[in-house]
């Protein structure tokens, strides 16, 4: 009965730090511990906080644009233009985490997904560009018909061929781009610009 009488000070004498002087199991209930309920709790509801979808949409489809505009001029001008997938995926994750402010797992998969459809949208939309340039001035071909007239032309076994070619290599950059080197950049805090 004597002990706790002795771990108290009296308002006369100097206050000595009790608490170090315990052993983690005589702590009293006050002190809060490295694995409190309250620390825990409180980390739990911040991994379940999640960044808003609609605008990392929105961000993801206007980040993976400059991939996609140089996956067309690269193609006018006769390079494979696959080397833009490592760009369109890069520009998704980027244009993600600057409109949802952050990006977390589900935000990887939808710009991941993005810049996957984006090859196909290129790729059509190079075609198009193609057959408008070669048939505008014979035949008077507008933008709204060489778009219409894509399909024709993928029917053509060389024309397919090309583009499938272009696709395997644009994928499996947009693969090489969707690699973390940093692991770090897993998740960006708000705020934070990630690392391209």
């Amino acid at each position: 009965m004597n002990e706790p009488e002795t771990l108290l000070s009296s308002p006369s004498e100097p206050s000595l730090d009790t608490s170090a002087q315990l052993s983690p199991d005589e702590q009293p209930a006050s002190t809060a511990t490295p694995f409190s309920t309250e620390m825990i709790l409180g980390q739990l509801s911040a991994e379940k906080s999640s960044y808003p979808v609609l605008p990392g949409l929105i961000g993801a489809l206007l980040g993976s644009i400059p991939g996609v505009l140089a996956w067309v001029i690269l193609g006018q001008v006769g390079f494979i233009a696959g080397i833009c997938g490592w760009l369109m995926i890069r520009g998704a994750i980027f244009g993600y985490t600057k409109l949802a402010g952050g990006i977390d797992r589900r935000g990887e998969i939808l710009s991941t997904i993005v810049a996957l459809m984006m090859p196909i949208a290129s790729e059509y939309l190079g075609l198009a560009v193609s057959i408008y340039r070669n048939f505008h001035e014979s035949y008077g071909v507008t933008v709204g018909e060489a778009i219409r007239s894509v399909p024709l032309y993928l029917a053509e076994p060389d024309v397919l061929k090309g583009i499938i070619l272009s696709l395997i290599i644009g994928y499996v950059l947009i693969a090489i781009g969707n690699i973390r080197i940093n692991p770090k950049q897993k998740k960006a805090e708000p705020g934070q610009i990630p690392r391209l």
